[in-house]
């Protein structure tokens, strides 16, 4: 799942994979607009057949914590 996500989140910033781990914040550290954040949650839903609200999107701060919530709705 780490590596799956790392790649969908380098679509939408420019880092490289090596450079992103499981306390890679996602907005700090990443720069990743709202707008990132929601097509790669619309990307995270279809891959992982969650559903992962806007709201619940605030709360995911760093790679791990997206990690998590996917762990939890599958």
């Amino acid at each position: 799942m780490l590596e799956e996500l790392k790649k969908m989140i380098c679509n939408y910033v420019s880092a490289d994979e090596s450079e992103i781990d499981e306390n890679t914040n996602l907005r700090s550290e990443l720069a990743m607009s709202s707008l990132d954040l929601i097509n790669l949650a619309v990307e995270v839903e279809e891959t992982y057949n969650i559903e992962l609200p806007n709201e619940d999107i605030s709360g995911i701060t760093t790679l791990g914590d997206l990690m998590k919530y996917i762990s939890v709705k599958k």
